[in-house]
């Protein structure tokens, strides 16, 4: 059976804009199947998984990290941050005409994000003031967008699952906050912390990422 190629007419087809495209033209190719591929790395430069976007579905990587920008590191203001290049994608085709996408620099960390390669890529872009995070509606969307909140102010915190409450453990203490109430804004409240990152999620919570608006 013949394979269809996708490939960027897939963008096309999902109603992407032409500016949008371009932005993430440099990090995704077409694999031998004409779909949408962009490679994640590790600490040494080397390939360690994969994202694949075609139209039945998406493969989200599980380890490494990604990341360009628009503009040159000394321009950068803005970092978005998603577990996935799709969600960035779909996200900026959202949000961009309240954007300034040309100022912008762009993370993706994979579904495991390492701390210590987030923050040295984070370095890239030292004049960045606004950040962003782009991780789905679960409870492991919250967790990352807590996580990487931690991680731009210097700090750390772990999270695991006890029955029906998420136990943060920060600075030797632990907090408790019951699975449907927990979001980065009452963990930070629990710990008395400010918040200085912006979360974006769907619209509609029975939609995980913003790559499912469009299907």
């Amino acid at each position: 059976m013949k394979t269809v190629k996708e490939g960027f007419d897939l963008l096309d087809f999902k109603g992407v804009d032409r500016e949008v495209q371009h932005l993430f033209s440099n990090v995704w190719t077409e694999d031998e199947f004409g779909r949408l591929k962009a490679d994640y790395l590790d600490a040494k430069g080397e390939k360690v998984d994969e994202e694949i976007l075609y139209v039945s579905g998406l493969k989200f990587s599980a380890q490494g990290i990604l990341h360009f920008a628009t503009a040159d590191p000394s321009m950068v203001k803005t970092v978005l941050i998603s577990d996935a290049v799709a969600n960035l994608v779909f996200f900026a085709k959202a949000f961009h005409q309240r954007l300034r996408l040309d100022y912008c620099s762009f993370i993706a960390t994979g579904c495991l994000p390492d701390k210590n390669m987030f923050l040295k890529t984070l370095n890239h872009y030292p004049f960045a003031n606004k950040f962003h995070s782009i991780f789905g509606n679960s409870l492991f969307g919250k967790v990352r967008d807590c996580k990487i909140q931690h991680w731009i102010q210097g700090k750390d915190c772990s999270f695991r699952i006890d029955g029906e409450k998420v136990i943060a453990q920060y600075l030797n203490r632990e907090y408790s906050l019951p699975i449907k109430e927990f979001s980065l804004r009452n963990h930070l409240r629990q710990l008395s912390v400010r918040q200085s990152l912006s979360t974006y999620k769907p619209g509609k919570s029975s939609l995980e990422n913003y790559w499912e608006i469009n299907l």
